[in-house]
C-alpha cells in the first residue's frame, strides 16, 4: 500500500522540526563548550604568566639601593 502524499509532507515536516531542534540543542552544547575552554585556557595562560619572571630577572634598582 503506497503512503499518500500529505502522509509523506506530514512526515517530513515532522522530521524537519525534530532535526532543527537537535541542531539548535548542538549548536547550544558548542557554545557552552567554546566558552568553558576559553575560559580555561584563560586561566592556564594567566598561571604561565605568572611562573615565568616579568622582567627577565633582572634586579629592581629600588630594592638595592642604599640611603647615603
Amino acid at each position: 500500500m503506497a503512503l499518500d502524499n500529505n502522509e509523506v509532507l506530514k512526515n517530513l515536516e515532522e522530521q524537519l522540526t525534530q532535526v532543527q531542534q537537535q541542531l539548535e540543542v548542538g549548536r547550544n552544547t558548542a557554545l557552552r563548550l567554546q566558552g568553558a575552554i576559553e575560559v580555561l585556557q584563560q586561566i592556564e595562560d594567566s598561571k604561565k604568566e605568572e611562573e615565568a619572571p616579568v622582567d627577565g630577572g633582572e634586579v629592581d634598582p629600588e630594592v638595592t639601593e642604599t640611603d647615603e
